[in-house]
């Protein structure tokens, strides 16, 4: 008599095939050819983490609305690191094998006093090289403001690229100082 799988009785049932040699925490991964293997769950362990705290050093935006790379004097802090190289006095971090990356960048700075509506521009930079994506930041007043900015984003690195992060004004906000109060930039390896 054949009994379907789906069938047989909970009292009948048992454990997938492997599971007595599975080390506690692992899980199955099929390979799609109809067999796999009992390993860990995947975790981030390449990253990297610098930031600013209770930052006090005035920074020029570079001039003529031109990227150029966010590091006020002596302000960046190394944070948690993993394989990821930190150069917290570049305001940069080495990305040492290739892969797929998690990024996350968050800012709070101070203006000068400038009008409204006038903006700043945050990028990514990989080896120096702004990414074509932006993040806008838009004063409120006419008085020297306080804004806060984040973003988050997925990159794809060679072994030994650099990321940091560069900043632009307008016509207006460009050449003139921010202060960077507190900022944080991290990297977490997701994909060989």
């Amino acid at each position: 008599m054949t009994i379907q799988h789906k069938d047989i009785t909970e009292a009948n049932l048992h454990e997938p095939k492997g599971v007595s040699a599975a080390s506690a925490g692992e899980v199955y991964f099929a390979d799609g050819g109809g067999s796999g293997a009992w390993a860990p769950i995947p975790i981030a362990t390449e990253f990297g983490e610098i930031y600013v705290e209770a930052g006090s050093t005035a920074f020029t935006v570079p001039a003529a609305s031109a990227y150029g790379l966010l590091n006020p004097t002596a302000e960046w802090t190394e944070g948690n690191k993993n394989v990821v190289t930190t150069t917290p006095a570049s305001g940069i971090m080495t990305l040492t094998t290739a892969g797929t990356y998690a990024i996350s960048f968050w800012c709070t700075f101070t203006t000068a006093a400038l009008a409204s509506n006038l903006q700043y521009y945050f990028k990514y930079a990989l080896d120096g090289t702004p990414a074509t994506r932006k993040l806008t930041v838009q004063k409120n007043t006419g008085n020297a403001d306080t804004l806060n900015c984040s973003a988050s984003g997925i990159l794809v690195a060679t072994a030994g690229q650099t990321l940091g992060i560069h900043i632009a004004g307008d016509a207006t906000t460009s050449n003139t100082a921010i202060t960077v109060l507190d900022a944080g930039l991290n990297v977490w390896k997701i994909k060989d």
